[in-house]
This record gives structure tokens, C-alpha cells and sequence, in this order.
């Protein structure tokens, strides 16, 4: 089950010399986790269950059993037509916990008899926490926290030559291209999916059917965290 999943960090887009009161990343994280629960195992390691718009489900659950009674007489709901709602074993939690604007930034440029170009790239940092809980004990089963990039270029080029003693032309021209933001929160939750799920088959939370193809991917996995 995933409850929520939400954005912690209260930050807002960057922006030079004005407020811009949008949200850095996505709201949308719990959504984009329910997804990549799904992709898993092309849609067979995990068996989610709605959560996020819970009431909507209970109302309307509600409706069927009160319609059933008036027209149907029913004294109780009929378990063939409307079971029980199954209940969650574990509850994925966690958030957006970290962006970090400008870690690292650079550029270069030349200019030769009125020719010139340049160009600028800026890097910021998303980190995402995902973790498993047993609903039984309220136990955190396993917890990892990933870090995706987001890259920002800019290219400019200029050029300017006297048309006439006392005249001056230039001309500037510049594209710039920013790595789309709910695509880097994508990818970082997808990761810390696959983390999870790497780290879970370490700790023996649960296992792979051959351990013989997991155990590189695990071992690649170790060596990466560290």
C-alpha cells in the first residue's frame, strides 16, 4: 500500500532576480510509485492496492451495498458480488527529501576578431527516500535513499563588426535545454524501487527464484552504495 508519498523539502523553483512560487519537483510522487510498483517484474512482483483516494472507494462501496438492500432486500452484502477489500502487508513510505540547486556549475568561452561562443551547464541534485513496513510489527523492514541529477545547458554565440566608422554591429543568438524535472523524479523513484527490492533479497526479506542470475546484480548493487 502507498498512502502518500510526498515532497518534503519546501523547495521552489530556482529562479535569478524574481520569486517563482512553483514547486521544484513533482507532487505527484505517489502516483509515479504506484506506476513503477507495477512495472516491476513486468507487473508481478507487487500487488498494490488504492490507498491514496481511499474514500472515494469506501463511498462508493457504500452506494453498492446501500442500493443492493433497498432493491434486492439483501440483509447482508453478498461476499460473491462484493468481498472483502484486501488488506496491505506492506506499507511503502518515504518522500522527496533533498534538492539542491547549483551543485555544480561551469562554463566555458572564446572570442577571435568579433566571433565568439560560450557555453554554460548548471547540475542540480534530487534525493528521494523510500522505505518498507511491516504492518504487523511497524517494523522498518528496509530503507534506502537515492540521488538523481538534473543538468542544465546553455550555448550562446555572438558576433559583431564596425559597418561604418562609426558604426557598430552585433548580433547574439543562444539556445539553453533544462533535463525535464518529472522526468528526473521518475527515474529516481524507479531507482529506489530497484534499490529496495536489491536490498530486501540482501537482507533476506525476500528472494529471487535464481539466485544464481540475482546474486551479480546484488553484488553490483553492494558495490555501488558502498
Amino acid at each position: 500500500a502507498v498512502y502518500k508519498f510526498e515532497d518534503v523539502t519546501g523547495q521552489f523553483k530556482p529562479a535569478e532576480g524574481y520569486q517563482n512560487l512553483s514547486r521544484a519537483v513533482s507532487q505527484g510522487g505517489a502516483s509515479i510509485l504506484v506506476k513503477a510498483l507495477h512495472d516491476a517484474g513486468n507487473g508481478s512482483w507487487f500487488t498494490v492496492i488504492e490507498r491514496s483516494n481511499l474514500s472515494n472507494l469506501l463511498q462508493e462501496r457504500k452506494i453498492i451495498t446501500e442500493m443492493r438492500q433497498r432493491y434486492l432486500g439483501e440483509s447482508k452484502p453478498d461476499i460473491k458480488f462484493l468481498p472483502p477489500m484486501r488488506f496491505a502487508g506492506i506499507l511503502l513510505e518515504g518522500g522527496i527529501v533533498g534538492y539542491d540547486s547549483n551543485t555544480l556549475t561551469g562554463g566555458a568561452g572564446a572570442r577571435l576578431l568579433g566571433i565568439g561562443a560560450a557555453a554554460e551547464y548548471r547540475q542540480d541534485t534530487i534525493s528521494v527516500n523510500l522505505r518498507a513496513v511491516s504492518v504487523k510489527t511497524g517494523e522498518i523492514m528496509a530503507s534506502t535513499v537515492v540521488h538523481k541529477t538534473l543538468i542544465s545547458a546553455g550555448l550562446t554565440g555572438s558576433s559583431f563588426s564596425y559597418i561604418d566608422l562609426d558604426k557598430l554591429l552585433e548580433v547574439e543568438a543562444g539556445v539553453s535545454t533544462n533535463e525535464p524535472g518529472f522526468v528526473a523524479l521518475t527515474k529516481a523513484i524507479e531507482k529506489a524501487v530497484h534499490a529496495l527490492i536489491l536490498e530486501g533479497a540482501e537482507m533476506k526479506l525476500w528472494a529471487f527464484k535464481d539466485e544464481n542470475t540475482a546474486r551479480p546484480i546484488i553484488n553490483a548493487h553492494r558495490a555501488e552504495s558502498g
